[in-house]
């Protein structure tokens, strides 16, 4: 990229050296290496490479060095990057632009530099400075930063099966593309998730060094009318001739592949794969919608558990149906938010039977399904597990579910992590599609009662059990 030198200079020297990776951390030497990025994490090399250079910094924790590459970047740092990168300097007007960035906050001067640009804009008068930011927002700040050719990788076929024309980032995440900057994951770029440390350390290591570029393939032209792809989940999978398990196998599919879903009939998913057309149980696919988030248009069955005569496990006047419910309304507002069709097994005080709750399941066509419940026992006992059954034939799938939603559970509720086990409980045993069942914590624990039973913390256990789907139908 001949034309990309000087902004390169201006990016090692005035963004990612100062503003990336904070002034308030401890510097290391060229060179550093960090004991939370081992030699197999996907963005090693570009992390490392970048230490070398002295561009970035890592944080100084009980004598050691870590570097924190899932952290995110916020709004307020691009601002501040961006601006730097284009060679621009604070401004300080009078007024402020944005009514939640006065004068006073660090970033001030940046981001009404980077407003009067036109390279920024809020919402409704806000700028919201510490949301973290997109893949899309990021994918415009590396295109303008290395002036990557947007013109002609808009020309070129549609790189990502999530990012199409109408989407406000798609020449820059096209350019990304066609530069070797960022190839995706299964054809999917996730715009709308959270940019991290180790995924902005690779884009920036590729625009700097044309060694770490990924490998540009030419895209072909998709075929018409794919409304999703769907990653097969089991190790063999039949294609059909047509929707019905009689009918004449024409392929066989293995673990991995990724197909082209046409359209969807109750269980049975039209499909394309190497030309091949056919019909599939839609049950051994991990789907994800063309041209929106991970989450638009999936099936996911929410479960709380007990309901009515059944109050599951109890400490004096607290009770598990109470708290499952109230959780599980606040899973469905999150997931719905993202476009999911969410089947709730109970709106109500009501009891479903375990039979019931698989049943309802089936009749929807799920796609996924999580059961939430609140455990009890010794009153020292306390924390988070979550469940799958080993013996079903999407473990694997279960498993990984499992072990998304209970990671964002222990961070974000700060429960102590009694890990990812295997059982065979009812509702996710019968079940061929992936399903868990989740135990927040403990009743009959007082710390953990004290989350149980608060309105904050039944939000912040239901946000995490949607980042936790988000998460597995992001991979």
């Amino acid at each position: 990229m001949p034309n990309c030198r000087k902004v390169i200079t201006i990016c090692c020297y005035l963004v990612i050296g100062i503003f990336l990776f904070g002034s308030q951390s401890t510097s290391y030497a060229a060179g550093a290496t960090f004991k939370d990025v081992p030699s197999d994490h996907f963005a090693y090399d570009e992390i490392n490479y970048l230490s070398g250079l002295g561009i970035i910094e890592g944080y100084s924790v009980n004598g050691g060095k870590e570097f924190r590459p899932g952290n995110t970047v916020t709004r307020a740092q691009a601002a501040k990057m961006l601006v730097s990168a284009l060679g621009k300097k604070e401004v300080n007007p009078t007024k402020a632009s944005f009514s939640d960035v006065p004068k006073g906050h660090w970033a001030y001067g940046w981001i009404e530099s980077a407003r009067s640009l036109g390279l920024i804009n809020g919402t409704d008068g806000a700028y919201k400075p510490e949301d973290r930011l997109t893949r899309a927002q990021m994918s415009k700040i590396i295109a303008i930063a290395f002036n990557l050719d947007t013109k002609t990788a808009t020309g070129k076929t549609q790189a990502f099966n999530d990012v199409s024309k109408d989407q406000w980032a798609f020449e820059y995440i096209q350019a990304l593309y066609y530069n070797g900057v960022s190839n995706g994951n299964n054809n999917q770029f996730n715009p709308n998730s959270d940019i991290n440390r180790g995924q902005f350390s690779a884009f920036l290591s590729r625009g700097l060094n044309d060694k770490f570029k990924v490998e540009v393939v030419e895209k072909e032209v998709p075929v018409q009318g794919v409304i999703a792809n769907g990653k097969v989940t089991v190790s063999s999978l039949n294609m059909r001739a047509s929707a019905s398990a009689s009918s004449t196998v024409v392929a066989k599919l293995t673990k991995g592949n990724i197909v082209s879903v046409h359209s969807i009939s109750g269980y049975w998913a039209k499909v394309t794969y190497n030309k091949q057309t056919g019909y599939v149980h839609k049950s051994y696919l991990k789907m994800k919608s063309v041209n929106t988030g991970p989450l638009s248009n999936r099936i996911i069955v929410i479960d709380a558990g007990h309901g009515g005569k059944d109050p599951g496990a109890v400490n004096g006047k607290y009770n598990e149906k109470t708290t499952t419910l109230a959780v599980a309304k606040k899973v469905q507002a999150y997931l719905e938010k993202d476009g999911a069709k969410v089947i709730m097994t109970r709106q109500s005080d009501t009891y479903p039977t375990l039979s019931d709750r698989v049943v309802i399941a089936q009749d929807n066509y799920a796609e996924l399904f999580v059961s939430i419940h609140v455990n009890s026992g010794p009153s020292t006992a306390k924390g988070t597990e979550t469940y799958y059954y080993s013996g079903g034939e999407n473990a694997e799938e279960s498993k990984e579910l499992a072990g998304d939603i209970q990671k964002q559970i222990v961070a974000m509720a700060k429960m102590v992590d009694r890990g990812v086990k295997d059982n065979s409980f009812y509702v996710i045993k019968n079940h061929t599609i992936p399903s868990v069942l989740v135990e927040l914590g403990f009743i009959t624990n007082s710390d953990d009662l004290s989350k149980l039973t608060s309105s904050q913390y039944q939000d912040i256990y239901a946000e995490a059990i949607y980042k936790g789907i988000k998460e597995y139908y992001s991979n």
